[in-house]
């Protein structure tokens, strides 16, 4: 029990980095100019966005058990 509480606490830590890191990046490409590093940005966005999605699955998994 305290194991899975210690990971869904990594879990939560993480996901906070990564959408504090998020905002970050959506900034920055609100001021770019079109181009394909805005493009590039934008991929780098969603990916982010994908791995926070899948921390936030894994932590309901956890929470379930």
């Amino acid at each position: 029990m305290a194991e899975q509480n210690d990971e869904l606490l990594k879990l939560t830590r993480e996901v906070r980095q990564l959408s504090d890191y998020i905002a970050s990046l959506k900034r920055k490409k609100n001021r770019m100019p079109e181009g394909p590093e805005k493009e590039q940005l934008a991929e780098d966005i969603k990916m982010r966005q994908f791995q926070a999605l899948f921390y936030l699955e894994k932590m309901e998994n956890l929470a379930k058990d």
